[in-house]
């Protein structure tokens, strides 16, 4: 058995995070209030253990699915995607 990582990002499920700056990442929900931010976007780490001849692409959408709600542990990470009227993707 080994763990991967997968991420959901709005309806795509991929294995590496998406594009968006480290900068931008937000440490806690209460930054919402800190930065008075006007939107967010919202990705979800599904930490999954699979066995070792797991291959990702040969993989169903839905067997990918079923495997994030039995995941082993689930992160929420939220970056800005625009502060102060200015874009930050």
């Amino acid at each position: 058995m080994k763990t991967i990582n997968l991420f959901k990002f709005k309806n795509s499920i991929s294995r590496k995070l998406p594009f968006f700056k480290e900068e931008c990442k937000l440490d806690n929900l209460n930054d919402l209030m800190v930065y008075d931010l006007m939107n967010t976007e919202k990705v979800t780490e599904f930490i999954i253990e699979v066995h070792d001849d797991f291959i990702f692409e040969d993989t169903t959408r839905e067997d990918i699915l079923a495997m994030c709600s039995n995941a082993r542990e689930v992160v929420e990470h939220y970056f800005a995607t625009t502060m102060n009227d200015y874009d930050v993707i």
